[in-house]
């Protein structure tokens, strides 16, 4: 991965280098040269950067996430896509009913991203849940002029070569769930991506992503305050590809009721009451 910027934001990059510096990632401070050597066909506007040579991104995340998929099913792993409409509780088991079922569970888990407001607001947990939403564009066939995410620190943007083409990406918009899509917010990135690059084709497709957001920038992981049979688990912000895994493996620790040997207090849906 690689982020670049242009010399009057050099400064606001020191203390992000020095944490980095700290934490022990490894990252190469280049200049104009080094830049142009790695990724060519960046406009030369730049006055520096920083390279990270063990970052990764994943050319096709749905692919991966259909390969774990099949492999549930492949372990009895059951999948019903329905709508819940309300959750209630026999004794303390939660039964979650749609339009003409329910379903009856010993425990279960509420992982549903930005939407997950809407169930633990019926079971009376008033989570400050909100939604950060992500605009991206594709530019189909156009994937080769990157070799890596590059991400331009001043406008607050990046670019990654992606199956479908060069994604681009950027934008923080507190819009809630319900709001159309910004057309001024996807042309903001269109223009971004030429003064990058130059001249571009016609972008291919355009949408945007629901970042489950809180205030303090935490997930919310373990048990309902009202239930002790509904565990929770989102809330990821910006980071649910890479805390995925280890949320996964946390959660399911908790409801075999193992001992997880971590101070799990900050991640509580308590910390909001």
């Amino acid at each position: 991965m690689l982020y670049i910027w242009n010399d009057q934001d050099l400064k606001s990059r020191e203390l992000e280098i020095k944490i980095r510096d700290e934490l022990g990632v490894e990252q190469q401070l280049v200049n104009k040269a080094e830049i142009h050597d790695l990724e060519p066909h960046i406009k030369p506007f730049y006055h520096a950067g920083v390279y990270y040579p063990y970052a990764r991104h994943a050319r096709n995340p749905k692919k991966i996430l259909l390969k774990l998929f099949d492999l549930f099913l492949k372990k009895g792993g059951k999948f019903n896509k329905v709508n819940i409409k309300d959750i209630n509780f026999d004794e303390e088991r939660p039964v979650f009913k749609t339009e003409n079922q329910s379903f009856i569970f010993d425990k279960a888990v509420i992982a549903c991203g930005a939407f997950s407001k809407k169930l633990t607001d019926n079971l009376d947990e008033r989570i400050p849940l909100d939604t950060e939403r992500g605009y991206h564009v594709h530019f189909k066939g156009c994937d080769h002029m990157l070799s890596r995410p590059v991400i331009f620190s001043n406008r607050g943007f990046g670019i990654t070569p992606m199956e479908q083409g060069l994604r681009v990406v950027g934008t923080v918009e507190f819009g809630g769930l319900d709001n159309p899509l910004s057309k001024s917010r996807v042309k903001n990135l269109i223009n971004n991506a030429k003064y990058m690059l130059g001249d571009l084709p016609e972008h291919e497709d355009e949408w945007l992503g629901f970042r489950p957001s809180l205030p303090d920038f935490l997930p919310v992981m373990g048990p309902s305050k009202n239930h002790k049979n509904i565990f929770y688990c989102f809330g990821h912000h910006h980071l649910g590809w890479t805390l995925g895994p280890i949320s996964g493996k946390i959660i399911s620790g908790m409801i075999a009721n193992e001992n997880t040997n971590l101070n799990l207090k900050p991640y509580s849906s308590l910390r909001f009451s």
